[in-house]
């Protein structure tokens, strides 16, 4: 399944951000299992692994993901998992701040969540021959 086949409601994301931060947690400990055939524990240990980041991680002024923000990655990938999506092949931080989930394939599809700040993403989709889409999480 893809991104776009598993729209996400309204509140599904922050309904009851602590019940999705206790998800959050039990996602936390899954992917700190060492269980390295599930690549979306791999893509959650890559969040984790974002705490470390420090301003400047790369030399040229970009800012950390805060903690906050790193949980409700956390909590988004946690939900696109339990909703059967196709986990991300790049997750990647961003130099203001953000946390992007990158899918592409070979026929041209490319899609991005882009998490800019806690329980907020922009999400953007490009597929061949049709016009891009771009749409925020939660909508509505």
């Amino acid at each position: 399944m893809t991104v776009l086949d598993c729209p996400i409601p309204k509140d599904a994301w922050v309904h009851d951000r602590n019940e999705r931060t206790r998800t959050a947690g039990d996602a936390r400990r899954a992917a700190n299992a060492d269980d390295d055939a599930n690549p979306w524990c791999e893509r959650i240990q890559t969040i984790l692994q974002m705490q470390e980041l420090a301003d400047d991680w790369d030399g040229f002024g970009a800012k950390a993901p805060s903690p906050e923000l790193l949980e409700s990655a956390v909590g988004l990938a946690d939900l696109l998992r339990q909703r059967g999506v196709e986990p991300p092949q790049v997750v990647v931080a961003g130099v203001d701040g953000s946390v992007s989930f990158e899918w592409q394939d070979a026929r041209g599809f490319y899609a991005e969540i882009e998490i800019v700040r806690p329980y907020f993403a922009e999400v953007m989709v490009l597929e061949p021959g049709k016009s891009p889409q771009h749409w925020t999480l939660p909508t509505g």
